[in-house]
């Protein structure tokens, strides 16, 4: 793959991830009526942020379906014979940390929220030079 295409799938993961947050963010903030007080009730539903955001991330599966199915006579893609629960822990583990840092963005700035999301990676990192030995 050229590098070009290589730093345009980073900006546009990089701006895309952005534009997530800050829509997020928004609908957070968006006004939906009153409290009992008087004081204005505010959207607060990560888990249905978190549950569209799945639902988004299913519409790609099936876009990846269709994929394979076109690219069947072109000979094997990828590996055959993948047992599901192999995907279904980690996948339970993301559902969870989803909707774990949906929380938080309604609780603090969408600035704080990407760099707790950005801190992953260099944990992940940290962890793995620690428990697998690897760099």
């Amino acid at each position: 793959m050229p590098n070009t295409t290589l730093y345009g799938i980073m900006c546009l993961m990089l701006f895309f991830g952005t534009c997530n947050t800050v829509v997020m963010k928004m609908q957070d903030d968006v006004i939906v009526g009153t409290n009992d007080d008087g004081t204005s009730k505010k959207f607060n539903h990560p888990y249905f942020q978190c549950a569209v955001m799945f639902i988004g991330e299913l519409f790609c599966l099936g876009v990846y379906g269709l994929k394979r199915m076109f690219a069947s006579n072109q000979g094997p893609t990828g590996r055959e014979g993948l047992n599901p629960m192999m995907v279904a822990f980690p996948a339970m583990f993301d559902i969870c940390g989803s909707s774990l840092m949906f929380v938080a963005l309604t609780m603090c700035a969408a600035s704080v929220y990407q760099m707790m999301r950005g801190v992953i990676v260099v944990i992940t990192a940290f962890m793995a030079l620690m428990f697998l030995g690897s760099k």
